[in-house]
């Protein structure tokens, strides 16, 4: 029998074993399309920072070939113990944290990142989109999905955010203190000591900003079952790297 997965007290979301926060059961939109790409590609797609591999699992189920990349061992484990078994030939494992890993030039034909890089700084966030670029392949396509200044846990900071954002500064929704919106926040563990949080037209920005052509950017609302939505929870950015 595969590895259950651990028990939550939040329908719908999964505590990582590293506490760094969840891995969310339902694909969203973005995630959703990164599968459909990955699906029809004839090459390898890289999900970064996969946790369990929701997204890894059923991109395998439509035939995809898969690398599936965290930064916790255990997580990856749990995803290959997962998947079927005439579905593990096409999935490859590997343990990596965001900034310093690496893969040659022309590796994927879609990456999905989706809730990792808001635990980077703003100059790590441009050297990993600038590394995706050059991960995919010409043509490929990238899927990014980051928590906003709206989350419940620390949607406080958005007046803040806001105002910061009105004058011009490039990370308004930074947060060096994070610790202390952990009472708050429904997150398991110790926790990243800072999020930068992220909307949508950030992340357009920076995408662009990285050679991308920005396909489309949206907020959306909280992907676990029953809880309140204000819509603009997450936001996601789907690019292409240009011919």
């Amino acid at each position: 029998m595969p590895t259950a997965l651990p028990a939550t007290k939040f329908p719908g979301a999964v505590p990582t074993l590293n506490g760094r926060g969840f891995m969310l059961e339902a694909l969203d939109d973005f995630a959703q399309d990164f599968v459909d790409a990955a699906a029809r590609a004839p090459g390898e797609s890289l999900d970064m920072g996969c946790a369990y591999g929701i997204a890894t699992l059923a991109a395998l189920d439509q035939g995809a070939r898969m690398c599936a990349c965290d930064m916790e061992p255990r997580h990856l484990e749990v995803l290959a113990e997962r998947a079927p078994p005439e579905q593990k030939s096409r999935l490859r494992t590997v343990v990596g944290t965001l900034p310093d890993v690496q893969f040659p030039p022309g590796s994927f034909n879609a990456i999905l990142a989706s809730r990792v890089i808001h635990f980077l700084s703003g100059d790590d966030i441009r050297a990993v989109l600038g590394a995706m670029f050059t991960w995919l392949v010409p043509g490929g396509r990238l899927f990014v999905v980051a928590d906003t200044p709206y989350m419940p846990g620390w949607n406080q900071i958005a007046p803040v955010y806001e105002s910061a954002k009105a004058k011009g500064d490039a990370w308004p929704g930074f947060i060096p203190d994070f610790a202390r919106y952990r009472q708050n926040n429904t997150d398991s563990g110790a926790g990243p000591k800072f999020l930068n949080t992220l909307d949508a037209e950030i992340l357009a920005r920076e995408c662009a900003r990285a050679g991308f052509a920005v396909e489309r950017a949206g907020f959306f609302g909280l992907q676990r079952l029953g809880a309140a939505a204000n819509g603009r929870e997450h936001a996601g950015c789907a690019a292409r790297r240009p011919l």
